[in-house]
């Protein structure tokens, strides 16, 4: 495995964002994702695991430490009847599509997202009432020190958009679902409507990195927003999509410090209109 030294982390985010971290590593195997916590003890270095870079704001300084892509190494997927073995680094796209094919249902709401499963999982991901934690049996994760632990899906802390993942130093290697069978035809209905309102709704095409805000008990942020004046709102090339006012799209030079600045006046609009602190989904880096 290769470590690359100041590898440029816009080539690696959706949001296309991103100054070079000090090491950069694309482990394709357990062993090698061992090897690299094993190198970043050694060096002193801080770890960030960037999945497919999705949902992510990485700064303009780039990030002084060791960032480990998931994406595409790890992405073995296998089925047990209605029991689901995937590795953390394959893509949702990926799985909902195998799924579809053995007639299992339950990701379906899933489609259209990007990013991996271990990504998905570590923000619970979900749309339209749904969430990817209803179906986890259970995961295995590395510590940082490269030791294997197993965790079971009542330990795993699940709510919205949020894990015990998001507080623990734990690198996600493999998840295990349960889903039930269902039609092949209507599971591959309902994956199609998805993604067309995901078509007709959002700025898909355009470098951005989902949605921004999570949405306040009983409300939508991107109505909230639009309501308040932000929708199409602009700081540098960073822009409040006209599509959807919970997106934030790249018109092509945008830096991470004019996202940012461009979320602290969208929650200040909020703020003053609705009486409602916005809370942001997207991870910064």
């Amino acid at each position: 495995m290769k470590f690359i030294h100041n590898e440029i982390l816009k080539k690696h985010t959706s949001f296309r964002i991103g100054g070079p971290a000090n090491y950069f590593a694309s482990p394709r195997s357990f062993s090698e994702i061992q090897t690299a916590l094993i190198f970043a003890r050694e060096q002193k270095l801080p770890v960030s695991i960037i999945g497919a870079g999705t949902n992510l704001l990485a700064l303009d300084k780039g990030f002084n430490g060791l960032a480990i892509k998931l994406a595409g190494g790890l992405k073995k997927i296998k089925f047990r009847g209605n029991i689901v073995y995937a590795e953390a680094g394959a893509f949702l796209s990926q799985l909902i599509s195998l799924t579809a094919k053995k007639g299992l249902s339950g990701l379906e709401c899933l489609s259209g997202i990007p990013g991996t499963l271990g990504g998905a999982v570590v923000m619970n991901a979900g749309a339209w009432g749904k969430e990817i934690g209803r179906y986890v049996v259970r995961i295995k994760v590395f510590d940082r020190k490269g030791k294997e632990k197993i965790i079971q899906k009542k330990k795993m802390g699940f709510g919205y958009r949020k894990s015990i993942l998001q507080k623990k130093n734990y690198i996600i290697t493999e998840v295990v679902l349960k889903l039930r069978k269902g039609k092949k035809q209507l599971i591959k209905q309902k994956i199609k409507d998805y993604l067309d309102q995901r078509k007709a709704h959002q700025p898909l095409g355009i470098p951005n990195a989902g949605s921004i805000f999570k949405n306040p008990v009983g409300k939508f942020a991107g109505k909230l927003i639009e309501e308040a004046g932000g929708k199409g709102m602009r700081v540098g090339d960073a822009q409040v999509s006209t599509k959807h006012a919970n997106f934030i799209v790249n018109l092509g030079e945008a830096k991470a410090r004019d996202v940012i600045k461009l979320m602290t006046q969208l929650q200040k609009l909020v703020k003053d209109k609705h009486k409602i602190k916005l809370e942001p989904e997207l991870k910064i880096m």
